[in-house]
């Protein structure tokens, strides 16, 4: 008799319908993992809106990974308890439908879904520590508390925790200690659009905006508060002041309004434009440097910005703070990038950057093959791949 294959639940509540978020990729990139490792797997994404979009998210999904997509009440207007339990009923539902031997929860967010099923065991995966994300975003004190909760849980319920990096799990603690075997799973990125991309591409894309002759910095990603949007598009505007080579793209699907004061001071030098994922590596091509700014907290702290790895996966050069994730450690390594002290750096140092990136843009050919084959070493999602199965050979 054939041996069943064991049952993985990925479990994403609030799960990003139609956008191509990073949290987003990581689950699709888990669930991809799983599958290559012989596990059956079904993605339970519990959703508040954007109903419509469900078709067409079940069409761009893996071949081969089961999906339900399963409407819930928001954790708000007083109704988190509700919500929470009819998650966790349905859950509990879903668990002896498939046969499910193992969940993994992407974000702590999602733990409290299990409260029913403890008898299975529960991996989660520690995309970053909600809880200063919703303080800095003002989020009320009931959605904060829920968040410590649910941080508490994880730690106190998983015997698996996966982080993004030492620093986030370092900074977990403070929810209690964990005997959880810990392992770390960078935000790496998807390399295949970009080991497919020909050098005929940048090209194309600098005729095509009319940059063919400038030099092009970039932000690509979501505007949250901790993003240093505005900062950035400032250091964007100094540098333009010492040399007026310099064209700004800003990639992003977000709504740019709170930002139109800045941005009218480049216009004319300035291309912003939402893509999806299949765009992006093309026209991450054109650009030569990328910005990755934050300030000194714990969401910064904690984070592996992805889209560092794209950047130099698209042979840009990175600008990063010192506080921004992980980012100054592919700077350095790489030897592909610059580290600000400060998201407002002084003058002398915006004079040094403005060099530097001259200079990394006039070797572009040289410096661009370096950046790739750094990242496409040490930065492709295959090799979290690997951790994963060791993670999970641990508890199969």
């Amino acid at each position: 008799m054939k041996q069943r294959k064991k049952t993985v639940l990925l479990i994403h509540k609030g799960y990003p319908l139609g956008v191509d978020a990073g949290d987003k990729m990581r689950t699709l990139n888990m669930a991809v993992s799983l599958m290559n490792m012989g596990y059956e797997v079904v993605l339970l994404g519990f959703i508040t809106r954007r109903l419509s979009f469900i078709p067409a998210e079940k069409k761009s999904l893996p071949v081969g990974l089961r999906s339900l997509f399963i409407f819930t009440l928001p954790n708000r207007l007083g109704l988190t308890r509700i919500a929470s339990f009819f998650r966790a009923v349905a859950t509990s539902i879903v668990c002896k439908v498939y046969a499910i031997d193992f969940i993994q929860a992407e974000l702590s967010t999602s733990v409290s879904c299990v409260r029913f099923v403890q008898h299975i065991p529960l991996v989660t995966d520690f995309h970053s520590d909600v809880v200063p994300e919703l303080e800095m975003a003002g989020s009320s004190p009931g959605e904060i508390r829920e968040a410590v909760r649910e941080n508490k849980y994880a730690m106190r319920h998983s015997i698996r925790i996966i982080t993004v990096s030492d620093n986030l799990y370092r900074n977990l603690q403070v929810y209690g200690q964990s005997s959880a075997a810990h392992d770390i799973l960078p935000c790496n990125f998807i390399s295949e659009p970009f080991l497919q991309m020909g050098e005929h591409v940048r090209t194309e894309m600098r005729d095509r905006y009319g940059v063919s002759d400038r030099i092009v910095l970039c932000y690509s990603g979501g505007l949250h508060v901790w993003q240093c949007i505005r900062e950035t598009l400032e250091l964007v505007i100094r540098l333009r002041r010492l040399n007026p080579r310099y064209f700004f793209c800003l990639f992003t699907r977000d709504d740019v309004t709170p930002y139109r004061d800045l941005l009218d001071q480049l216009e004319g030098h300035c291309l912003v434009t939402g893509l999806n994922w299949n765009d992006m590596p093309a026209h991450l091509s054109m650009i030569d440097a990328g910005f990755v700014l934050r300030r000194d907290s714990l969401v910064n702290l904690n984070a592996s910005p992805t889209k560092s790895s794209e950047y130099l996966a698209a042979g840009a050069m990175l600008v990063v703070s010192r506080y921004a994730g992980d980012a100054p450690v592919l700077a350095g390594a790489s030897t592909c990038g610059v580290v600000l002290d400060d998201v407002v750096p002084p003058d002398d140092q915006v004079r040094d950057l403005d060099k530097q990136i001259v200079a990394y843009a006039g070797s572009y050919d040289i410096r661009s093959r370096q950046a790739k084959a750094y990242v496409f070493k040490n930065r492709v999602w295959a090799s979290n791949e690997d951790r994963l199965r060791a993670l999970y050979k641990g508890i199969d």
